[in-house]
């Protein structure tokens, strides 16, 4: 009986990491894209060689192509850091919604966004250094008050503003520091199966209460019902 054929899992890479064999590969895909200009993806995609390499022999994807005698598209090279952040908040938004997790650079492909890693990269030095700076720039270090009356000297009492949503990634950022584990009872989804778990005020925002980490934790949902029966 003639055995079933199966594909065979490989992973091709280059046997031989030497400057000239790293510049041989990006010029052999410029040769495979049917161009001369490359980005970041292209090598990701297209590549036998990871981006970091090149960074690390030749300080960048740019003088590593100029090197090759090739060029880099130079796109999203003077996006402002804060137009990087709003991008990145919202892919990291769908990628927790959808997923449960934080992002990746390869999720900029997959949610479609209006910047590639490489700009990211440029800013931050690395993927995980742009994230750590989105979670300061939204606010986890420094929220203003929300919901507390506002007076004004003029004796008249204000409305309170709106009761506003913790952030997705500021959420993300407290579950792990908790380890998503409920401050009050100490049980987790991990060792209870069905076990809800999300990120509540300790001071509330209506008494004035900020999104400072120090005042917000993990709480399950049965402990945060039970926190606002004995608030009553």
């Amino acid at each position: 009986m003639t055995a079933s054929k199966h594909p065979t899992r490989r992973l091709d890479r280059l046997s031989d990491y030497s400057n000239e064999s790293l510049l041989d590969e990006l010029r052999r895909i410029a040769r495979v894209l049917g161009r001369t200009e490359l980005t970041m993806d292209d090598v990701e995609n297209h590549g036998r060689c990871c981006y970091e390499i090149l960074k690390k022999r030749f300080g960048g994807l740019h003088a590593a192509l100029k090197a090759a005698g090739l060029a880099a598209k130079d796109i999203n090279r003077n996006v402002p850091k804060e137009e990087l952040l709003r991008e990145l908040a919202r892919i990291w938004d769908l990628v927790l919604t959808h997923e449960g997790r934080r992002p990746y650079h390869s999720d900029l492909t997959k949610y479609h966004a209006r910047f590639s890693q490489g700009p990211y990269y440029r800013h931050w030095g690395s993927w995980i250094k742009a994230c750590e700076a989105l979670l300061e720039w939204e606010g986890v270090s420094h929220g203003d008050p929300v919901g507390a009356a506002d007076a004004t000297g003029d004796g008249k009492q204000h409305v309170p503003k709106k009761k506003r949503p913790i952030p997705l990634r500021v959420r993300y950022a407290i579950l792990l520091r908790d380890r998503f584990t409920c401050q009050r009872c100490g049980r987790s989804p991990s060792a209870t199966p069905g076990l809800h778990v999300d990120v509540d005020h300790i001071v509330s925002e209506s008494k004035g209460g900020t999104l400072d980490p120090v005042n917000l934790r993990c709480l399950s949902q049965e402990c945060n019902i039970g926190k606002g029966s004995l608030a009553e």
